[in-house]
């Protein structure tokens, strides 16, 4: 049986075309760099996997740094020997490695492993990850929903229309970043992108309690379809007042980074959605964990990230394919980073606003290693 042999880590930078506001910060600003852990992973055979990472301290709490020598000094070393097939196994050495708190701890160095060996096992069998995962090679194509970074009127209309034009037919926006045009900006876009598009509100925790009502009211009237994350992750009791009044479907995210943090908002019937991030929840593994729970209790599934590179977008489509799931899936990385020359191949994989999965074996792309080079981090 195949072992894990051999861990690299690759901390890189990639650029950075377009920035967009959420109500914590930014993902980074035009002209700057993102930042990704990467990692490969080699077994006893020869065979390789890759993973990714995206650390957003904006939106929680690793960084490049934190997140390349957790993998490199403390998850790396615990996994050396690991039978590649033993995904429990995996999870259960990285956790002895890095333990949990009030949730997973060290999630994003942890998704980056996770993935790199979902991509290994998915290859030695030759299969696509989906296949892999119980599903079937033909359902191959996933729709994106396309993040909208206006916060007027005028702006996201214009937006919408070159949006369409390159294929897109659902919109996700950034809530209370401007809590006061939040509604406005909501009947725009349903005017703009017409009924049949999923129009989907992220608040990434940035509503006060006296607001949310308010808007979640507004939103609803404007046919928003779902209100994502309004409060902070930690602020349970204000989602349990805000469910018995609320007219909009909710769902939350940075409130549920594991299994069990999921299965709290869903048997109190807290939330309307399973919203599936790889790179949050620490990779394949617990996401799978998640869809059990979210099925149990008969919930839906919408798919967002963290503007991940090609690497995560394809693992995330291949995660939801292999359950049927067709979008929309807000994973936006290509709007935000040039990733051009790390996957050379994009353009054959995303186009007309939809993910198309081939038949390769794995994840189904790797990094250009010239381009590895080019963007490495010195850490």
């Amino acid at each position: 049986m195949s072992m894990i042999q051999k861990i690299d880590v690759f901390p890189i930078s990639l650029p950075v075309t377009q920035a967009f506001r959420f109500s914590s910060g930014s993902a980074g600003v035009a002209g700057g760099n993102a930042p990704i852990v990467l990692v490969k992973l080699t077994d006893s055979e020869g065979e390789v996997g890759w993973g990714e990472g995206r650390p957003m301290p904006q939106w929680a709490y690793e960084t490049i740094e934190s997140a390349t020598t957790a993998i490199r000094t403390y998850l790396g070393p615990a996994i050396l020997g690991q039978e590649i097939v033993d995904r429990w196994g995996l999870h259960q050495r990285m956790h002895r490695a890095i333990g949990r708190g009030p949730s997973t701890g060290m999630p994003v160095a942890k998704a980056a492993i996770d993935m790199a060996i979902h991509d290994l096992c998915a290859r030695s069998t030759g299969l696509p990850l989906r296949s892999y995962l119980g599903g079937s090679q033909e359902r191959n194509t996933v729709t994106l929903s396309y993040t909208l970074t206006s916060h007027d009127v005028n702006g996201v209309q214009k937006e919408i229309i070159a949006a369409r034009e390159k294929g897109f037919h659902h919109f996700n926006f950034k809530a209370a970043v401007t809590p006061e045009t939040d509604v406005a900006v909501a009947k725009a876009i349903r005017q703009a992108a017409g009924p049949d598009a999923f129009v989907w509100a992220d608040a990434n925790q940035g509503f006060q309690s006296h607001e949310a009502l308010t808007v979640a009211r507004g939103f609803a009237d404007a046919g928003v379809n779902v209100l994502e994350q309004p409060f902070p992750a930690d602020q349970l009791q204000l989602m349990r007042r805000l469910r018995n009044q609320c007219p909009v479907p909710l769902a939350v995210d940075e409130a549920t980074v594991s299994p069990a943090d999921f299965f709290h908002y869903a048997a109190e019937g807290l939330v309307d959605f399973l919203v599936i991030k790889v790179t949050r929840s620490g990779g394949i593994w617990p996401s799978l964990q998640q869809i059990a729970v979210a099925t149990s209790a008969g919930l839906p599934l919408l798919v967002s990230g963290l503007t991940d590179s090609l690497l995560t977008k394809l693992a995330a489509c291949q995660l939801a394919a292999a359950f049927g799931h067709q979008g929309p899936a807000a994973l936006n990385g290509s709007q935000f980073l040039d990733e051009s020359a790390l996957y050379p191949d994009k353009e054959a994989i995303e186009f007309d606003g939809s993910v198309h999965l081939n038949k390769q074996s794995g994840i189904g792309v790797q990094p250009d290693p010239q381009a590895l080079t080019l963007y490495l981090k010195d850490i």
